[in-house]
């Protein structure tokens, strides 16, 4: 006998408020300390309150709304010191996972990234500033879809997206996209010449600029 396939539950009205205001976090349509009102986001998303309230209530605990009482929602900030400790998180978890990709199935990682960066220079010369930034998430993102190892993962989910909106919140320098796909080009030309310490070096140099580009962008993010 067949079986008959589940339809699937369409997604709650807060689910889709939740979703529609992160991707607007992380793609910098929401700047970084902006206020979230729910009567405005109401009116914008053509959504009760209630399911925006709850929106909010789930994007603070995955750390990119701040809710202060009698102030209400705002975007996130950092600090510069959170800042530093999220960039020295991020290269632990990252050089960690590479490190257990090129292991496990060097061949298939790398020319995975390759192939990401052939998509880099696609978007570079279609001067598609949010494919670019896309396909470098998907780029770091490809670190943990092949190094095998779940809690390495998940320990970079929880931050990643806050990691991809200071991602679009630093490329706003100018320039910033020219250095970026150059480390990028660097690392898959060094894996694939079996250079990897060279590799995790250029690596560390990309996170570690980050703490300075925020220092310079954002002196004040102390809430």
């Amino acid at each position: 006998m067949k079986r008959v396939s589940q339809l699937k539950r369409p997604d709650s009205l807060s689910k889709i408020a939740e979703e529609t205001i992160r991707d607007r976090i992380v793609r910098g349509h929401f700047q970084l300390g902006e206020p979230l009102q729910d009567a405005k986001l109401s009116a914008e998303l053509g959504i009760s309150k209630t399911p925006i309230r709850e929106a909010l209530t789930a994007l603070k605990l995955q750390g990119l709304v701040q809710i202060f009482p009698q102030r209400g929602a705002f975007v996130f900030t950092l600090s510069q010191a959170n800042v530093v400790q999220l960039c020295r998180y991020r290269s632990v978890l990252e050089k960690s996972a590479l490190d257990l990709a090129l292991e496990r199935d060097p061949k298939a990682f790398i020319a995975r990234l390759g192939d990401i960066l052939a998509e880099m220079i696609i978007a570079r010369e279609k001067d598609d500033f949010q494919m670019y930034l896309d396909l470098d998430s998907e780029f770091h993102d490809a670190f943990f879809r092949h190094c095998g190892n779940e809690y390495l993962a998940d320990g970079y989910k929880k931050v990643g997206d806050i990691v991809r909106t200071m991602r679009t919140y630093l490329s706003l320098r100018p320039h910033r996209t020219d250095k970026s796909f150059e480390e990028h080009e660097n690392i898959v030309r060094l894996l694939e010449s079996g250079q990897v310490d060279a590799a995790k070096a250029v690596l560390d140099i990309q996170i570690q600029r980050g703490e300075q580009a925020y220092a310079d962008l954002s002196p004040k993010h102390d809430r």
